[in-house]
């Protein structure tokens, strides 16, 4: 992961109807920050630097992207459990040999 910068914090926003909105928390870490967010595709990591928010750097979404399977709502979390998260085509029929 990248060395931190005491001063750049990171927080989940979300969009509705009004507005876009944060969670409310400063993270220390990207990846910290992706436990607020919402697995619906609206929601979405921002950097707070220096008391600006700002989109996140190159390396910031290269964490970003590595966390992602770390994610409790993953697919490919799940799939370390038992077996594939996403069926393959003889799990989808069932009647075939």
């Amino acid at each position: 992961m990248a060395p931190k910068t005491p001063d750049i914090t990171y927080v989940a926003c979300f969009t509705e109807d009004d507005g876009v909105y944060s969670c409310g928390h400063h993270h220390p870490t990207v990846r910290e920050a992706m436990n607020c967010l919402v697995p619906d595709g609206g929601s979405f990591i921002r950097a707070y630097d220096a008391g600006i928010f700002r989109s996140l750097s190159n390396r910031e979404f290269i964490d970003f992207l590595e966390s992602l399977e770390q994610m409790p709502w993953s697919h490919r979390s799940k799939a370390q459990g038992n077996g594939l998260a996403v069926p393959t085509g003889n799990a989808l029929n069932r009647n075939s040999p």
